[in-house]
């Protein structure tokens, strides 16, 4: 006989003491879509970068190539170079520190270069230069100008009107201008230079600055000058400019009148008050305040 399944109540329930094991059902795949748009616009943005690529590197050997002939024509060659503004500084001198020639390629020249060697040169302030196309440049330049001369470590030098050095005295370039002295504790005074060059060249100060050989800045004297065609040591205090020159002024003008500046060889402005130092003691110079 075939064997039973045991089964056997409990209470009002049966129970299958071998019961069947649970059928799982099969869950379904979800079918896979592929992103077959984005793909396509990704490859036509990909095949469109890099035809811009090939056309660009295309353009760019272009360019050089159209470089590589102008650099080379003759259409190109420098054969104008006008120079204004110099004054101490030669026409060779300048092409020889802007590294600029006739018959050069003008468009092989860097004009920033040019400008920046220029500037490197102790008399040049500023430089502008000009590409004139095809075969012309322009070159402009503003000089320091000197005024004194200055001693520095037992070398003369050229310096402006503030007692800025610029470069040595030589033969090449030699001006006479009048020495500055600076002493130790003056160079407070040193702006006032600039002022005694234009009071003497307005005239308000009357005097003839090719006939001042020294100037001295001190703190005892103040601004301190020798006359060479007089032969006169004048001296103020620039502190109070208006007020002292036009003192110097009237006493000028009054010794001329009285024909004794030949007599003088120092004029002081102290407190006020001018001071003559003639060939006999010194006297206050009389109805001057």
């Amino acid at each position: 006989m075939a064997a039973q399944p045991r089964t056997g109540r409990r209470g009002n329930f049966y129970v299958d003491r071998h019961p069947k094991p649970e059928v799982k059902e099969k869950q379904k795949r979800a079918p896979i879509n592929f992103p077959w748009s984005r793909l396509k616009k990704c490859l036509i943005v990909c095949c469109a970068m890099f035809s811009l690529l090939i056309v660009a590197l295309g353009i760019g050997k272009i360019f050089v190539w159209l470089y590589d002939v102008a650099v080379t024509s003759d259409f190109f060659t420098t054969r104008i170079i006008e120079i204004s503004g110099n004054v101490r500084l030669p026409r060779d001198v300048v092409l020889d520190y802007a590294g600029i020639h006739e018959g050069q390629n003008s468009l092989a020249v860097n004009i920033a270069s040019v400008e920046q060697n220029l500037r490197r040169t102790p008399w040049v302030e500023s430089v502008s230069v000009k590409r004139l196309l095809p075969d012309k440049f322009a070159i402009r330049i503003h000089e320091r100008m000197p005024s004194f001369w200055v001693h520095k470590d037992g070398v003369l030098y050229y310096a402006t009107e503030e007692g800025e050095i610029i470069a040595p005295v030589e033969s090449s370039n030699f001006l006479s201008l009048p020495a500055l002295s600076v002493e130790a504790g003056a160079d407070g005074l040193r702006p006032y230079l600039s002022r005694f060059k234009e009071s003497v060249r307005t005239g308000d100060l009357p005097v003839d600055v090719s006939q001042v050989s020294q100037i001295t800045l001190s703190l005892s004297k103040g601004l301190e000058l020798f006359l060479e065609d007089r032969e006169l040591w004048l001296s103020f205090d620039p502190r109070e400019w208006e007020k002292n020159v036009l003192r110097i002024k009237r006493v000028f003008a009054d010794l001329i009148k009285r024909r004794e500046m030949k007599n003088v060889r120092e004029m002081r402005v102290v407190d006020g008050n001018v001071w003559l130092v003639l060939n006999q003691p010194a006297r206050q110079m009389p109805g001057v305040q």
